[in-house]
């Protein structure tokens, strides 16, 4: 069998414009890599905020979460449950109503706190008082029924407002600090007229 010389050289040429025709120059490359830090560049604070969530945010699914809980619990197991707030420091805890005062002062030790640096401005009550100094008592009753209550949070310069209704739980969730009447019905910033 006989190979010509020829044959060679012509399938090394095809060969090389192949790997030619596949291949990156350099300044191909580095635009690739300069376009990728540019997008890389802007995306990664949107998608950082985005996957860690707001403080604030996270501080209300919290409560909002924690409300329906304890709502649940109450109706489940028969029991009264008493969600206490303690307003400067913005910590919890969760008691029941037949617990003795030893075990609840127990449980004030294990207080939890609100995501990040969040506080409670204050929670208005059903009778429309307003605290935020001392300790608020929200009681969770086997009968699935609450106070009315708003409840103001903060982070820096941030608010957010939570209305819960006695019967329905949350309804409202306000990006500010909003001061609803609950005289003039829960959910609505401004009165019917």
């Amino acid at each position: 069998m006989r190979i010509s010389i020829t044959g060679k050289l012509i399938s090394r040429i095809i060969a090389a414009k192949l790997i030619r025709q596949r291949a990156y120059t350099l300044v191909e490359v580095l635009v690739v890599i300069t376009l990728v830090g540019i997008i890389l560049f802007l995306a990664v604070p949107a998608t950082r905020n985005f996957l860690s969530g707001d403080n604030l945010k996270k501080a209300s699914r919290q409560l909002i979460g924690l409300e329906r809980k304890l709502r649940v619990d109450a109706v489940r197991e028969q029991v009264d449950y008493i969600l206490c707030v303690d307003l400067p420091p913005s910590s919890y805890w969760i008691v029941t109503a037949d617990m003795t005062a030893e075990k609840e002062h127990e449980v004030k030790k294990r207080a939890r706190k609100l995501s990040g640096s969040v506080e409670i401005l204050d929670i208005v009550l059903g009778d429309s008082k307003k605290i935020s100094t001392g300790e608020a008592r929200i009681r969770f009753g086997k009968n699935s029924i609450c106070p009315p209550m708003v409840i103001h949070l903060a982070q820096n310069e941030d608010k957010m407002t939570l209305v819960v209704n006695p019967f329905l739980g949350v309804t409202g969730v306000y990006d500010d600090y909003v001061d609803i009447s609950l005289r003039e019905g829960l959910g609505r910033d401004k009165p019917l007229q």
